[in-house]
């Protein structure tokens, strides 16, 4: 299991001196696999034997002892077929989470020693594994919810907003709950941010917002938003609407506008913006990483980990050729 030393205060130096020898690396992602042990996928039995390849490739292989089933560690992850060393993978995800703002491949690369075009395709099965994880987690617990629809892209001649081309429509619902606070025996209810939901639509309409919440949001809760024609024209089971006309200087869905902005920050700062076929995968990082932003970077290092091992896997062509049709299908909306 995890080492407890290493999670006294986790550093680049621990990093080398627990993972630096490749059967170590190993471990860490066994361990990460079958927390209580090997598993057969096959036929769930839990004996096993090694197998030592002929090639001299140092990933080992686990047969089960009973069906005779061959597994490794990144087997059936977002890490198969992996040609870099898993100590490389370790480098690079620990490198990625101690920045919670984002990190651009070129400063990973150079701060790890991986080679840019590696940490780049790294990176991008990160965000994929993020993008995955996200979807298996919505906000089933929540008292209320701020959502909007803002747009995201460059500046072009022609149309502005809605329709503009070269943009895209990003709905937003930041997941909130109720903390009572007693101060001098006032009893005061705040709302606190506890994660956000993001999803791509093609427009601001009562029907994809209503499918955004439904999918994302199933909880009863009070859904704080503007008064546009859509979100009047809301009606969900089990929510309350409660939609305001914008003024300035109030806290009506001041949580959510600071997160759009910080977003925007994050992508400009690092990427100094992105192509749109790639925004989703922006999105996923964004949304992953402020859902444990009161986590020790050694849970979110563990967890980043969990999440590529329940990852699935895709080929190199295989994330070319699915990011060129998101750009196909965003060039037709």
């Amino acid at each position: 299991m995890f080492k407890k030393s290493l999670f006294k205060d986790l550093t680049f130096a621990d990093i080398h001196t627990q993972y630096s020898d490749p059967h170590d690396a190993e471990r860490f992602f066994f361990d990460l696999k079958w927390k209580d042990g090997f598993v057969c996928s096959k036929c769930g039995h839990t004996h096993y034997t090694t197998v030592v390849r002929k090639n001299g490739s140092l990933r080992t292989v686990y047969q089960c002892a009973h069906c005779g089933h061959q597994e490794s560690v990144t087997a059936g992850t977002a890490l198969e077929s992996t040609k870099a060393p898993l100590f490389s993978w370790i480098l690079v995800m620990f490198a990625y989470v101690i920045s919670k703002t984002g990190t651009s491949a070129k400063y990973i690369s150079d701060l790890t020693g991986v080679s840019y075009h590696t940490t780049k395709l790294m990176l991008r099965k990160i965000k994929q594994a993020q993008k995955q994880d996200n979807e298996t987690h919505i906000a089933v617990d929540c008292d209320a919810i701020e959502l909007d629809v803002f747009s995201y892209g460059g500046k072009k001649h022609g149309k502005r907003g809605w329709g503009a081309e070269g943009k895209v429509n990003v709905a937003a619902a930041v997941i909130k709950h109720y903390v009572w606070d007693d101060m001098d025996g006032d009893e005061e209810v705040f709302e606190a941010t506890d994660a956000v939901k993001f999803r791509i639509v093609h427009s601001e309409n009562k029907a994809e917002l209503k499918k955004f919440l439904e999918e994302e949001v199933p909880s009863d809760c009070v859904v704080h938003c503007d008064r546009s024609s859509s979100n009047l024209a809301l009606d969900i089971a089990g929510k309350l609407v409660d939609a305001q006309k914008f003024e300035v200087d109030t806290d009506h869905l001041s949580s959510l506008d600071h997160i759009i902005s910080n977003f925007r920050s994050k992508v400009q700062g690092t990427a100094h913006g992105i192509a749109l076929q790639f925004l989703e995968n922006e999105l996923a990082d964004f949304e992953w990483k402020l859902s444990r932003r009161k986590w020790k970077k050694k849970s979110i290092f563990a967890s980043l980990g969990r999440t590529l091992i329940s990852g699935a896997h895709q080929t190199r062509q295989g994330m070319i050729d699915y990011f060129k049709d998101v750009q196909k299908q965003l060039v037709a909306a």
